[in-house]
C-alpha cells in the first residue's frame, strides 16, 4: 500500500513542515512517483503529529471489565490520539503469570486497534514479598510494575532491581511508603523516590518513575539525572491542570498537590527533565467513585489538556509537547514510532488546533465516565488517527 499525506502542517519533536509525507506498507519512506494505486490523503490543512504513546494505563481486563476492557479502552485511546499504550498489572487476577499475560497480548492482537504492551508485576500477585514468579517471565515483557503500591521492603526492591537487570527488563515504579502515606503522602512519595533514584544510580539500572507529583520527588529525579543515573519519569495531565483549591475534592493516587508542586513540574517540563506525559487512565464505576475509589479516566482529553496548559500558555512549543507525548515515550517503550522521519511507522494524529469543544459525557468512548474534564471547554480537537497508514478513528 502506497500513500501520500498532503496539505497539512506537520510537527514532530524537532521539525515543522508543509511537505508531503510518503508512506509505503505502513512505514514512512522517501519521495516516490505517484501511480494509479497510490492513495492520496488530503489532510485539509489540519496539523499532523506522530500519534501518542501512553506509558501508564489501566484497561481493567481481566477481572474488572465492567469498568473497562481492552476494546473500550482501545476506543478511548484512539479518540485521544493514542496508538500505543503500556497497561498496568493490577487486574484480577494480577498479571503475575504467563497465562494472564498471554491472554491480554492475544486479545489485543485479535482486536487490531492499537499496540498494547503489558507490564508484569514486580511481586507475585502484588504481595510485596515474592519474586519467584519472575523465573517464568515471558520473553516479550518489557516492564515490571506493582503500580498502585510501592515496594516497601528495601531489600526486596534491591533484589528486584538485580533480577530485572538479569532479565533485561525495566522497572516502572509507583512511589509510596505505605505506612507513611496515611499521615503525610508528600513525604511518602518523596522518601521512596529518593531511595529508588539512589538504587538506580548505584546499580546503574534503568528505572521509570510513574506519575511524579511533588516538588521533592522531582528534585530528587533531577539531581540523580544530572549525576547520570539511567532514570526516566512521567507526569500526568491532572497534576498539571489542577492544584490547591481542587485538592480536597478529587480522590486520586497520588493526590492533587499544591500549586508549588504543579508549578515545579511545569518548570521541569520546560527544562527537559520530564520524559513523558502519561495519563494514569483509571476507569471506575459511578458507585465506586462515590465510595472514594482513587483515579480518573483521562486518555481521551490528555492532548487537549496539555496543549492548553503547556503550549497555549507559551510555556513550551508544540514540538516539545510532541517530544513528551510521542517521541520519548515511544523510545522508552522500544517502539519505532514518534517521529516523522523515514523508517518510522506511519502512526499519525490529525488535529484541528483552532477548534474548541466541550467534553460531554455522552461522547465518552470509555465504559467509565469518571472524568475530571466533563463540561469543560477544551482546545485542539482530534479529528483522525492513523495506525501504519490505516484510518483507525475519525471524529464525527
Amino acid at each position: 500500500m502506497k500513500q501520500i499525506f498532503t496539505n497539512m502542517y506537520a510537527f514532530d519533536d524537532k521539525t515543522i513542515s508543509r511537505k508531503d509525507i510518503f508512506v509505503k506498507d505502513g512505514v514512512i519512506v522517501g519521495e516516490f512517483e505517484k501511480d494509479k494505486d497510490t492513495q492520496v490523503i488530503d489532510c485539509e490543512n489540519l496539523t499532523l503529529l506522530p500519534a501518542f504513546t501512553d506509558l501508564h494505563v489501566h484497561f481493567r481486563d481481566p477481572g474488572f471489565t465492567y469498568k473497562e476492557d481492552l476494546e473500550s479502552g482501545s476506543k478511548a485511546a484512539l479518540k485521544g490520539g493514542y496508538t500505543s499504550v503500556l497497561l498496568m498489572g493490577n487486574t484480577n487476577p494480577p498479571v503475575s503469570s504467563p497465562e494472564v499475560y498471554e491472554y491480554i497480548k492475544k486479545r489485543a492482537k485479535d482486536l487490531d486497534m492499537i499496540d498494547i504492551e503489558q507490564v508484569y508485576t514486580i511481586t507475585e500477585n502484588l504481595d510485596g514479598k515474592t519474586l519467584a514468579h519472575l523465573d517464568s517471565l515471558p520473553e516479550t515483557v518489557k516492564f515490571l510494575s506493582d503500580d498502585g503500591r510501592g515496594v516497601n521492603d528495601d531489600n526486596l526492591m534491591y533484589e528486584a532491581i538485580l533480577k530485572a537487570q538479569k532479565l533485561g527488563v525495566k522497572l516502572a515504579l509507583h512511589e509510596e511508603v505505605s505506612k507513611v502515606s496515611s499521615k503525610d503522602y508528600e513525604i511518602a512519595e518523596d522518601a521512596m523516590t529518593l531511595r529508588d533514584c539512589y538504587y538506580a544510580y548505584k546499580l546503574n539500572s534503568p528505572i521509570h518513575f510513574c506519575h511524579v507529583s511533588t516538588k521533592g520527588s522531582m528534585t530528587a529525579i533531577k539531581y540523580f539525572k544530572d549525576l547520570g543515573a539511567p532514570i526516566t519519569c512521567e507526569v500526568t495531565p491532572h497534576h498539571l491542570y489542577f492544584s490547591d483549591k481542587e485538592r480536597e475534592e478529587m480522590k486520586v493516587n497520588p493526590p492533587i498537590r499544591k500549586k508549588k508542586d504543579k508549578d515545579f513540574l511545569i518548570e521541569m517540563i520546560k527544562e527537559g527533565y520530564v520524559d513523558a506525559i502519561s495519563t494514569d487512565h483509571a476507569p471506575h464505576s459511578k458507585e465506586e467513585k462515590e465510595k472514594g475509589a482513587p483515579g480518573f479516566i483521562g486518555i481521551e482529553t490528555s492532548f487537549s489538556t496539555c496543549y492548553e496548559v503547556l503550549v497555549k500558555s507559551g510555556t513550551i512549543s508544540l514540538n516539545q509537547l510532541v517530544k513528551i507525548m510521542s517521541t520519548n515515550p515511544s523510545k522508552i517503550l522500544g517502539l519505532n514510532k514518534g517521529k516523522l522521519e523515514e523508517g518510522y511507522e506511519a502512526d499519525f494524529v490529525l488535529v484541528d488546533l483552532d477548534e474548541e469543544y466541550t467534553y460531554r459525557e455522552e461522547e465518552i468512548k470509555s465504559k467509565s465516565k469518571n472524568s475530571l474534564m466533563i463540561g469543560k471547554k477544551l482546545p485542539a480537537r482530534i479529528k483522525k488517527v492513523y495506525k501504519k497508514g490505516w484510518l483507525k478513528y475519525e471524529d464525527n
